[in-house]
């Protein structure tokens, strides 16, 4: 069976007010609530309210971002939002309209992407990755943000219907997922590919597993998510 990953797509629908969706990263909650409290005061003539979003900033977004609809077009709001950018340390913002990282925004919404000065940029990966033609198991490992590592899978073949899960620590660096669940661990290489879907080829990001485990695991087979959209 053929398993599909989506990615998390943004998907907002419209409100009585515009509003701003503020993300962040690398400010403690503190300065994450300052932040907004500052641009909603700098946004309180244009009428728009600011609410905070905890996904993930697009690895290919600049540490300020903008996204909009194709159809926003407030130059006195986006020319607001820069001078409040530059009033906090960051360069004007880079406008983004077109679905840029499969964040989707509709009319009445927008989203303004900051990352803290100094803080490195980081890919951003999914939350969740799936097996895909493995011959042990079918399983899902979960990055958690905190750099918890879940994976929970069934066993092929012995007539159960039994989950076991493993809980450990992941960490990304130089293209490669390192997984660490204490009694085995595992390193996978990041591969961009295309994969076949119901809809055609798809791009995807697939894990490649970079040793052989002694034992048969479903940590030889690789993990993969493909983009619909």
């Amino acid at each position: 069976m053929k398993y599909l990953v989506l990615l998390s797509l943004l998907l907002l629908t419209a409100c009585a007010n515009t509003q701003l969706h503020l993300v962040t990263k690398g400010y403690s909650n503190s300065e994450i609530e300052a932040l907004k409290n500052s641009l909603s005061e700098q946004l309180v003539d244009e009428k728009i309210d600011v609410v905070l979003s905890s996904i993930s900033i697009p690895s290919n977004f600049p540490n300020a971002s903008l996204a909009l609809n194709p159809s926003f077009n407030q130059p006195e709001v986006i020319a607001n939002l820069d001078k409040w950018l530059v009033a906090n340390g960051h360069k004007t913002s880079r406008e983004f309209r077109f679905s840029e990282g499969n964040h989707y925004y509709s009319k009445a919404h927008l989203g303004l992407y900051i990352r803290k000065p100094g803080t490195e940029r980081q890919v951003d990966l999914p939350p969740y990755l799936r097996t895909q033609y493995c011959d042990v198991a079918d399983g899902t490992l979960a990055l958690n943000k905190d750099g918890e590592a879940v994976l929970e899978y069934e066993l092929i073949g012995d007539g159960s219907d039994k989950i076991d899960t493993l809980n450990g620590q992941w960490l990304f660096e130089n293209n490669q997922l390192s997984v660490d669940f204490r009694t085995i661990n595992q390193t996978f290489k990041l591969v961009k590919q295309e994969k076949e879907t119901h809809l055609g080829p798809r791009p995807a990001d697939v894990y490649k597993p970079m040793q052989q485990l002694a034992k048969k695991h479903i940590l030889n087979c690789e993990f993969l998510i493909i983009y619909i959209n």
